[in-house]
């Protein structure tokens, strides 16, 4: 088993979701995060609205779902195609030894 985590740009998390959950997968974890990297930031107004600068942090989606090994690349291709980042996202897949259901 894989798990599989993807960030990308935020506001595309419902059609990932969909298209992940309709390539199959059963259950995933979404959340939503800040960070940095090579997307440009936006920018926001500060001193009451007299100065512009640039946010720190970049808002992200992001999702975590496990899967078998044969659904890897097709997961990884449906966030792809429907989180349409631009190459600013990043898809990370490590194996899963065990899973235990609480």
């Amino acid at each position: 088993m894989k798990r599989v985590e993807a960030f990308f740009q935020f506001g595309k998390l419902e059609p990932v979701v969909e298209a992940v959950e309709k390539a199959g997968v059963s259950g995933l974890t979404v959340f939503y995060a800040r960070g940095r990297g090579p997307a440009e930031r936006g920018k926001v107004h500060t001193a009451r609205g007299t100065k512009l600068e640039e946010q720190f942090y970049n808002l992200i989606d992001c999702i975590v779902t496990i899967v078998e090994d044969d659904q890897v690349d097709k997961v990884v291709d449906v966030i792809k195609k429907n989180a349409d980042s631009t190459s600013k996202g990043i898809i990370t897949i490590s194996d899963v030894s065990l899973v235990v259901k609480i």
